[in-house]
């Protein structure tokens, strides 16, 4: 303000200076002009040093943010307008001409530019904590393309010694080149697949466990002699639960001879009656104690995760036993029925059994659906098959897509309809792997599922070195749980609406396997580096920002333009002007208009 005053003073002065010489002049032609001309040279002078300002009010947009994440591309950086920011100073660390600005705290960043109204995001996007801090903006996303390599991938994080792991996923390959996918394990090869260049492919990988505890195995991709990653698959292989079997035999054929024989090698604990004559059984007890087996009641199949049936016998017991069976499944015990003739017995159902015609000299092969399982010839014809309702699951099918056994739920348990009859075969053809495979994956189907009275989930699924986790602990009760991870004490927070879920925040340091703690019962946990599964979880970024831009479209009704007073200045170029003008003619009219 000083400065100003100071400036008009002079410049007053300097005017006043300059009218008193033109009154002093003895020529009075062009007085007037000369006068005027001079006031407007001093004033224009003086707005040259102090600019001429006025206020207006200006409609503007709210003001955006340009958020960089991976995966974002050069090309697509250069034309963003305005000025672009990251919140990994890594990523482009070696790009300095992109001028991308580093934030170091995006809520931190937020509440000091409150003007900021939108976000825009490009690449990869944000983690759900992050997208969390925007809920209030509007989001526009502009994805990258999705990443090649494993975009997606499941498996058992526990298994049991007789279940085969399964791993499936997709492989999305953008190279012009093929890539060989392995499974590597114990060291060595357990299985492969190939995914041809520019396309993508669903993978399925199986194979039985020979060990028990923890386990890592490997997924490793191959592009010709270049290893292109190698994802730690970790689970773990649970001692087999020994589950009892009651077999219910209304004559002792093949079938059940060689069934029992490989039960009892392979420990389970099985109790069999078979039929001599009418109301007169024979028993056998394999790995368990005797038992009283000559009524079946509620006391017996209490002990029994699974019973063995065949159509004769389940037509020949009694009303009350069929419904103390009916009972037991309904709490939870697996029922498998086994189909031996084309034509149902009257006073049994008919199961959905159809016959095809038969064909002599022919062979016959099944699959195991879910578990992707195809299995050696039989060297018979099968022409007994089950019809698939909605209510129904196929467990196994011909290969011609005939199911043989359906399974459908019952209550808490499950009734599993086999046409099998003669699975036996795989035995006297040498293929004991095939036959163990087979009954191993029925009687896991059935038996009684354990329920656990607490279990643990963790948010994200992936825990990785350094990043917040959410644990939730669900009880059978409503008590505080005790939580530990590797021994550090986590403080639960109960959930309002679910009194019997906890939850608490970590954030795991140690790779690996780590110990899990709920009240006295100990876990095991796997911790990745933060560089596996970077192709999967970049995929799932995509997804997660997609489905949370679409949802913040609704904030456009909300933002408005904001009205702001801004001062603006008069260019000096015209002022400059309009200086030259008057001085221009003060030269000119006293040295050619005065004489």
């Amino acid at each position: 303000m000083e400065f100003k005053l100071t400036v008009f003073i002079i410049c007053i002065i300097l005017a006043l200076f300059l009218i008193f010489k033109e009154l002093k002049r003895k020529n009075k032609t062009n007085l007037s002009w000369r006068i005027l001309a001079s006031i407007f040279m001093v004033v224009s002078f003086a707005f040259l040093i102090v600019p001429i300002t006025y206020q207006t009010v200006k409609e503007q947009a709210t003001a955006e943010l340009n958020l960089i994440t991976e995966g974002t591309d050069v090309d697509t950086i250069t034309k963003i307008k305005g000025e672009k920011f990251d919140l990994d100073s890594n990523l482009f660390s070696d790009q300095k001409n992109l001028k991308i600005k580093h934030i170091e705290d995006l809520a931190y960043f937020l509440q000091e530019n409150k003007d900021i109204k939108k976000v825009n995001i490009y690449g990869y996007g944000l983690d759900q904590t992050q997208l969390k801090q925007l809920q209030a903006y509007q989001l526009s996303f502009h994805p990258a393309a999705i990443p090649s390599g494993i975009i997606s991938v499941s498996w058992q994080k526990e298994v049991s010694a007789t279940e085969n792991l399964t791993i499936q996923g997709v492989y999305n390959n953008y190279s012009n080149q093929d890539v060989k996918l392995k499974l590597f394990g114990l060291g060595a090869n357990l299985d492969s697949a190939f995914v041809k260049s520019n396309s993508k492919i669903n993978f399925s990988f199986n194979t039985q466990q020979k060990q028990s505890g923890n386990a890592i195995y490997q997924l490793i991709a191959f592009k010709g002699k270049d290893t292109l990653f190698a994802e730690p698959i970790p689970f773990e292989v649970k001692p087999k639960k020994p589950i009892q079997i009651l077999i219910l035999a209304s004559f002792p054929d093949f079938e059940y001879k060689f069934l029992k024989n490989w039960l009892y090698e392979k420990q389970y604990q099985v109790v069999f009656r078979s039929q001599i004559s009418k109301d007169k059984y024979s028993s056998d007890f394999l790995n368990t104690k005797a038992m009283d087996v000559s009524r079946i009641n509620q006391a017996l199949l209490k002990q029994m995760d699974v019973l063995l049936i065949d159509e004769n016998e389940m037509s020949s017991i009694s009303a009350v036993e069929r419904a103390a069976i009916n009972t037991a499944v309904n709490n939870g015990m697996g029922l498998i029925i086994r189909l031996t003739n084309a034509i149902s017995n009257p006073n049994s159902p008919k199961y959905g059994r159809y016959e095809i015609p038969f064909v002599p000299a022919t062979t016959f092969t099944i699959t195991a659906v879910n578990e992707n399982i195809k299995f050696s010839e039989l060297p018979f014809p099968q022409t007994l098959f089950l019809e698939t309702t909605l209510n129904d699951q196929a467990l196994f099918k011909s290969s011609t897509g005939k199911t043989v056994v359906n399974g459908q739920l019952y209550g808490m348990g499950k009734v599993l309809i086999s046409s099998l009859s003669s699975t036996y075969q795989w035995e006297l053809a040498g293929k004991g792997t095939d036959y163990s495979m087979f009954w191993s994956i029925l009687f896991l189907k059935a038996a009684k599922k354990e329920l656990k009275n607490q279990s643990i989930e963790f948010f994200p699924q992936f825990l990785t070195i350094g990043s917040s986790t959410k644990l939730i602990a669900t009880l059978s009760d409503n008590k505080a749980p005790n939580l530990a991870f590797n021994d550090i004490k986590l403080n639960p927070k109960q959930n309002m609406e679910l009194p019997f879920k906890w939850d608490a925040v970590f954030w795991p340091t140690i790779a690996g396997w780590n110990k899990i703690t709920i009240n006295n019962i100990t876990e095991n946990a796997f911790v990745y580096q933060t560089s596996d599964w970077s192709a999967l979880k970049n995929a799932d970024k995509l997804n997660l920002n997609s489905s949370f831009s679409i949802h913040q479209l609704n904030q456009k009704e909300d933002l408005k333009l904001t009205t702001e007073n801004i001062d603006e200045e008069i260019s000096k170029w015209w002022i400059f002007a309009v200086f030259l003008l008057t001085a221009g003619y003060l030269w000119y009219e006293q040295r050619f208009l005065a004489n």
